[in-house]
This record gives structure tokens, sequence and C-alpha cells, in this order.
């Protein structure tokens, strides 16, 4: 397939996942206002934090997710389709070894942790644990889900995918409504109601996958060739995604004993924005992954090297009006929003949406550089960021800093340092010109970020709420856009655009 159909698909898909983005987006904030209303703000936090124990096992299913979807997608690459099926299998297989681990961890050591080292009233306690056991019987469906969802975004059937989530979001709303005519206790069947549509969603993408991709009907296949590769390249993985999960799960429950529930729902509402705001570039990330690791299996690095310049460029692009916008109107959506907003919520919501700008532009380096097997060092290297972003938070708290500022510590090391760390294991593994990105790439944003920041104080400084809002939407868009366009995008960009907007007239 020549480049320009290539780059055509991942147009394509990009509109299909915005798509999808736009939807789900609405529908999920919506539906995380209503359920903070129904629920109140302490059986809010419970649920955040008691779902936090589980996601702290994650880290095994998130470092297979990443082999089970880099594996597949190499295999398509390569066009080995006996060796694609056998691939899905084994990954089925390890999937389901996995869902049993956390099981077993999740009913030892965090049920211990819930019952014992939690700050929740005793009241609820029991309503808490009923919360415990749905999420690790939801979190184990979504286990063996991976290698569907994987084989979906391989084959780049985007559109299914939009569909799917849109799907799962309308049935989260549905159930929410639910919510509100059941007369047990709204905490628990609100747990189990989430648990329910999680194994109609596990069906739906079953289903899909047997129907339209022979590599994905399961039959039992062990092969410990392959197995070494898989856990080879967990197990490193398992590094960073165990560091990833113990500081943003560590995070939630350093919250919980020092501060209690009310500030455990602040934060829940500030990823619920954190989500919604990465969102925006996840959708063109997703596209963009299984073409960058296709080029790397077919050796086309040229490709490759575009692939991952541009996806940075664009994400950056994408990412950073819109969240430079919510971030100056922070207080005054999440007022329209809720009925009642957390202390802390506006705050934490704000330090988060800055981190996602910084994933956003350093998100293309991970996809890239987990495409190939040899990550030992670069794990072990996010790890120790990732970690030290939770010692620095438990020493800003013990020092009594307020918690507002405390999430200073993950933009300093996931935001920046991460950024860099990245940079440099694309050089040291791929050769990557890493001079040409810093002028190309970096000056221009930098430039951009120099230019638009003072503006944006100026509007902070003479304007409040509604006058605020509409000065910074229209004079940010408009600036920042211009900026964008000359500054970030080169010519041959600037003309496409401009093709793309001749077309359409």
């Amino acid at each position: 397939m020549s480049y320009s159909e290539e780059n055509k698909r991942l147009a394509k898909n990009t509109l299909f996942l915005y798509f999808r983005t736009a939807v789900v987006m609405l529908i999920s904030l919506y539906t995380s206002r209503v359920v903070l209303d129904l629920l109140g703000v302490e059986d809010y936090g419970i649920y955040n934090v008691v779902g936090s124990i589980v996601v702290l096992f994650s880290f095994l299913n998130s470092a297979m997710t990443q082999a089970s979807q880099r594996f597949i997608t190499f295999e398509l690459g390569k066009k080995e389709r006996s060796q694609l099926q056998k691939v899905f299998n084994m990954c089925l297989n390890t999937q389901a070894i996995i869902a049993i681990s956390i099981i077993i961890l999740a009913e030892t050591i965090g049920l211990w942790f819930l019952n014992n080292r939690l700050n929740i009233p005793s009241e609820r306690l029991t309503a808490a644990n009923w919360v415990y056991q749905f999420s690790i019987l939801t979190f184990s469906i979504n286990v063996l889900r991976v290698p569907y969802e994987g084989t979906v975004i391989a084959y780049e059937r985007m559109s299914f995918f939009a569909y799917a989530s849109i799907l799962d979001a309308i049935l989260k709303l549905l159930g929410v409504y639910l919510l509100k005519v059941i007369l047990l206790d709204k905490l628990v069947a609100y747990s189990a109601i989430m648990f329910f549509i999680t194994i109609t969603m596990f069906f739906v993408y079953k289903i899909y996958c047997n129907t339209k991709f022979k590599s994905s009907r399961y039959s039992f296949i062990w092969d410990k060739t392959l197995l070494r590769k898989l856990l080879t390249y967990s197990t490193w993985s398992m590094f960073g995604s165990f560091s990833n999960v113990a500081t943003q799960n560590g995070f939630i429950f350093l919250i919980n004993i020092f501060y209690g529930v009310a500030v455990n729902a602040a934060m829940g509402v500030a990823n619920q924005v954190s989500h919604a705001m990465s969102s925006i570039v996840s959708g063109f990330q997703t596209s963009a992954r299984p073409q960058i690791v296709k080029a790397y299996s077919q050796r086309e690095y040229n490709r490759f090297f575009d692939l991952i310049t541009k996806t940075s460029k664009l994400s950056f692009s994408l990412i950073f009006l819109p969240a430079l916008i919510i971030i100056v109107n922070m207080s005054l959506i999440l007022s329209i929003w809720l009925k009642e907003v957390p202390e802390h919520a506006v705050s934490f919501a704000q330090l988060l949406v800055v981190c996602v700008v910084f994933d956003a532009t350093s998100g293309p380096y991970n996809i890239a550089i987990m495409s190939s097997e040899r990550i030992r060092s670069y794990q072990l290297t996010i790890s120790s960021v990732f970690l030290l972003d939770l010692l620095l938070s438990y020493l800003l708290i013990k020092i009594g800093i307020n918690p507002s500022y405390i999430l200073l510590s993950r933009i300093s090391t996931r935001g920046v340092i991460n950024l860099f760390v990245g940079l440099y294991y694309l050089n040291f593994l791929y050769r990557f010109n890493v001079v040409k990105y810093l002028r190309t790439v970096f000056l221009p944003i930098c430039i951009v970020v120099a230019i638009i920041i003072p503006i944006t104080l100026y509007l902070c400084r003479y304007f409040l709420r509604w006058e605020l809002l509409i000065y910074s939407i229209t004079l940010l868009l408009i600036t920042g856009s211009l900026l964008i366009y000359f500054v970030i995008f080169d010519n041959n960009e600037r003309k496409y655009i401009l093709n793309i907007i001749k077309k359409r007239i």
C-alpha cells in the first residue's frame, strides 16, 4: 500500500475516532455529573478509592496489553496470518492467567488493605466491600477483552471501535438513569450495573472479531517459544506499568490517608476532566499506532521516523488550544457541569490537563519505542521517573503543602523529564535524529507557548467568568490557530491543509 493510501486511511480512521471522542466525552461528562449527584461526595469518593485498589494490580494486565497489541500488529504488518492466529490464542491464554492472578491478589492483599488501611467511614464499609467485589469482576472481564480490542485496532477497524465505545457510553448513561429508580444501596447498585455493562461489551467485541477475523477464533494453543517472547516483552513492560499504576493509585491512597474521601472525590472529578481532554488526542494516536508499528515491522524506517515526528507535532497542535481554554475557564466549567464542586477539584483538574499536553506530545515516542523488543532499559528508566513522582508527592504532603499543588510533582517528572527520556531512547534504539526533531518540532512548540501564555495571563487578569470564557475562546483560538499554522507546520503540511479546505469549499 502506498504512503498516500496509508495517509488517507489514517485520516479516515482519525475522523471516526474524533466522532467517537466527541460523543463519548459528552455522554461521559454528563454521566459523571449525574453519578456524583446521585451518590453524593462521600460515596463518590469511596467508589473512586475502592476501585483504585483493583486498578493497583492492573500493572500485570497493562504489561500484557502492550505485548498483545504490539505482537498482533507486528505479525499483521509482516502478513503472517498463521502466526497471527497463534499470537492471538497465546495472548488470550496469558490474559486468562493474568485475570486469575489478579483475582487472587485482590482477594488477599487488596481485601486486607481495604478493610485495614483505607480511611472509609465505618457505616459504609459493608457497601465498600460490595463495590470492591464487583470491581474485581469488572476488571477481570476487561482483562479478557484485551486481545479482541487489540485485534480491532491492529486491523484498523476504527469505525467499529468508535461505535463500540459510543455503545458503551450510552449503556453507562442508561445504567445511571436506572440507578434513579433502584431502591437498593445506590453505591452497590452502581457497581453491579457497571459489571453487567462490561460483560455486554466483552461479548460485543468477541462476536465481532469471531465474525470478521479468522485469526481471533480461539482454539487452545501452547507455544513455549512464543510464550517466552511475550513474557520477556511483558516482563520489562511490567516495570513501567507497575510504576505507572503505583504512582497514580498510590497518589489516590495518599490523598485518602492524609485528607479523606472528600478530597478523593475532587481527584475523581479531576480525573474525569483529564480523561475527557486526553481523548481529544487519543483518537489520533490510536489510529497512528498500527501504522507506526507496521512501518517498523516492514523496515520502512523513513516512514517510521516521519510518523513519529508528525504524530508528535499534530498531537500537540490538537490538544494545546482546547487544554488552554479549559484550564483558564475550569472554575466556570465545573460549576456548570456539577451541582456541587468538591474543594480542590478545580486546581487538580487544571494541573492534570497540563499533564495531558505533555503526554500527548511524548505519546508517539512511547509507541515507537514499544514497537521494538529491546525495551528493558527504557522501562527501567521510566519506572524510576514514575516512582520519583510518587516520592515527591509524599514529601510535598509531609511538609504540609496545600493539596492543590501536589500534582506539580507529576508535571515535573512524568511530564518534563519523561519527554526527554523518550527522545534519548529514540536515538539510542533507532538513531533517531533528535537535533532535527528539536529544531522542527520542539522549538516551534516553545515559540507558540511563549507567545500565547502572556495573552492568556492578560485575559485572566482583566476578565472573569462568562466574559473570560467568550474572550478566551475567541482570542486564543484565532491567535493560537494562526501561530500553529505558520510556526509549527512546515510548507508541505500547510499546503496539505489548504488543499483539504479547498476541497471542502
